[in-house]
């Protein structure tokens, strides 16, 4: 037995000529140590001789089993291997989100899990790495990308070079190849298939991931194409209509063999300020909307405000307009104080006050009062503007905010646009509820400023 096992771990361990030679050695060495006559090469019975005959046997049996268990094992883990490979690939390719991550993880797989150096080329450059191409890779890759075909080691393209080139696109394109600088051993065909079929699956993702962005690209060209026309669209509605009022009465007016009384005058007048100031506050509008969403987070003064005192400048300024409604201030709580640029922030409430004056009109309500409260719930300063219209639809959220779209016949609905730019930047939630007869209640919610009053001034 110990023979035995002593011929088996050699078996395991080392070629199969050493294992027969151990095989045989053993067989002389028993014969010599333990058969009669002992330390003599020869056999003294027959039983000796069939004796020693078996182990011979039984030893070069087992020592091709042995192999061949070794053999098979190792082309399990091989096997087992690969498979995880390209499953590891598979959940990189379906995880990538963008073109630099997908060839970044692949690269670096490939180089991690089939240790060989292994370089994505983009545009005639290493993707990622510190390698240089020679003269005559970079006129293979222009070969490989020209052609769509493999190039190099184990292909049907120079297969006496000693590097390898994979296409990203079986095509004429200016898609990425996979080069591999040193092939190594040209006969192991399992790992060159292992590296194609992961160049296969690779070059799926990256087609995809290619047309995905296209796609968006065409997308967004469109939707930019929409946001145009729906803006020429308005100005068009808008505009022409304030425009030829105007033009009409200041024709009118300039009539000169016509004599108005006052109140004709008075009349054409009132048209061409009503219609110049609608004209006005709509240029002003879009020309905040693109300075709002030209500008960062970060590039806007913050201070610490009190929202009293926002209100109050509010106040001041809606009271030198005409035709204004009336105006409810209400502060729960004086003492409360957020982080803000009030300037942006009376910006956002001047709109909401607009809106508030055009709903309680849509709502034969003209001389309605519109409440604006400030107050503090579940840890947060509110700014809210209170109508008595007709309030939003059920659900009506911020999402349904759209640039240039209006529920009215007149107007851009710029104002909530302006608003949701002037929340995003303070990192405030605008909030729609209903109020009092169904009316709008609409707020602006800021993060208390964390300020020691005790310390303060």
């Amino acid at each position: 037995m110990l023979y035995l096992l002593f011929v088996v771990g050699i078996a395991y361990h080392f070629s199969p000529l050493l294992t027969i030679s151990v095989a045989f050695t053993s067989f002389f060495v028993m014969n010599y140590f333990f058969v009669e006559p002992r330390f003599t090469l020869q056999v003294g019975h027959i039983a000796s001789w069939a004796s020693l005959i078996s182990f011979l046997i039984v030893s070069v049996v087992i020592t091709s089993l042995v192999k061949r268990l070794k053999r098979e094992t190792f082309q399990s883990q091989q096997a087992y291997f690969r498979a995880e490979f390209l499953r590891k690939l598979a959940e990189k390719l379906t995880y990538a989100d963008s073109m630099q991550s997908l060839l970044e993880d692949c690269q670096e797989l490939l180089q991690k899990e089939l240790c060989l150096n292994a370089f994505v080329v983009r545009d005639g450059k290493i993707f990622k790495g510190n390698f240089q191409l020679s003269t005559e890779q970079k006129n293979a890759i222009a070969w490989v990308q020209a052609n769509g075909k493999c190039f190099g080691a184990s292909t049907d393209n120079w297969s006496d070079s000693n590097f390898m080139i994979l296409p990203f696109n079986r095509l004429k394109s200016h898609d990425p190849v996979l080069l591999i600088p040193q092939i190594g051993d040209q006969k192991n065909t399992k790992l060159i298939n292992t590296i194609k079929l992961a160049i296969d699956q690779i070059a799926v993702a990256y087609q995809h991931l290619l047309q995905k962005q296209k796609t968006l690209k065409a997308e967004n060209q469109a939707r930019e194409e929409a946001i145009r026309g729906a803006l020429l669209a308005s100005i068009a509605h808008d505009m022409r209509t304030p425009l030829t009022s105007i033009l009409g009465a200041a024709t009118t007016l300039n009539q000169p063999d016509i004599s108005f009384k006052i109140e004709e005058i008075q009349h054409f007048t009132s048209i061409i300020s009503s219609q110049a100031k609608h004209l006005a506050r709509t240029t002003e509008n879009i020309l905040s909307l693109v300075r709002l969403e030209a500008v960062s987070k970060d590039s806007i003064t913050m201070d610490i405000q009190s929202p009293e005192e926002i209100v109050g400048i509010l106040a001041d300024l809606y009271q030198y307009q005409t035709n204004t409604a009336r105006l409810s201030i209400k502060v729960n709580q004086p003492d409360l104080l957020i982080e803000a640029n009030s300037d942006l922030v009376v910006l956002a409430l001047t709109n909401l006050l607009e809106n508030a004056k055009q709903a309680n009109i849509d709502n034969n309500q003209p001389h309605a009062t519109i409440e604006v409260v400030v107050g503090e719930s579940d840890g947060k300063v509110f700014i809210q503007v209170c109508d008595q219209g007709r309030g939003f639809v059920d659900g009506f959220d911020v999402t349904q905010i759209k640039k240039f779209e209006s529920s009215r016949d007149k107007g851009f609905g710029l104002g909530l646009s302006i608003v949701e730019a002037v929340a995003n930047l303070h990192h405030a939630a605008l909030i729609f509820d209903k109020g009092k007869n169904n009316g709008a209640v609409v707020s602006l919610r800021f993060s208390k400023a964390d300020v020691d009053l005790e310390h303060v001034g």
